[in-house]
């Protein structure tokens, strides 16, 4: 992510390094649980299933995931994040933003620009599901050479 990606926050709302760490631990126990809670759908009889995406959207299984409710944020890939619910995905999305804005040292973001940052992000995550979420924010988000 680029300095332009970001508004300033007030001074109030900066907290210490492990706000990251934090929102990631809350968001991976929130997804998990989420996961493990929802009770089996009922069966219906439903009209014949869809035919399967193209191969170029169907990525290899994530190795994220490398103990029970423990992640490796860095292996996160796009389709892991195409497969989350809504809240879900916009949830780590939102992570992802400030846990990469953190660790790329910006301090200003312009909150006018995250649903636009973010669509762009899904975007090529949508065209290249391989990717990890980390790459995927770099590559949608790194300033444009004229």
């Amino acid at each position: 992510m680029n300095a332009a990606a970001g508004a300033a926050c007030p001074k109030q709302a900066v907290t210490t390094k492990r706000t990251p760490c934090a929102a990631l631990v809350l968001w991976v126990a929130f997804c998990s649980q989420s996961l493990a809670q929802q009770p089996p759908s009922p069966p219906t009889t439903a009209p014949a299933p869809a035919a399967p995406p193209p191969p170029a959207t169907i990525a290899p299984p994530s190795e994220a995931r490398i103990a029970p409710n423990k992640w490796d944020v860095d292996q996160v890939r796009c389709s892991d994040l195409l497969r989350a619910d809504d809240d879900d995905r916009a949830a780590a999305a939102m992570f992802y933003y400030g846990y990469l804005a953190a660790k790329a040292g910006i301090h200003i973001i312009d909150v006018s620009r995250i649903s636009n940052n973010i669509a762009k992000v899904m975007q090529l995550c949508k065209a290249e599901p391989g990717l990890t979420v980390p790459q995927a924010f770099r590559r949608a988000l790194r300033p444009q050479r004229s």
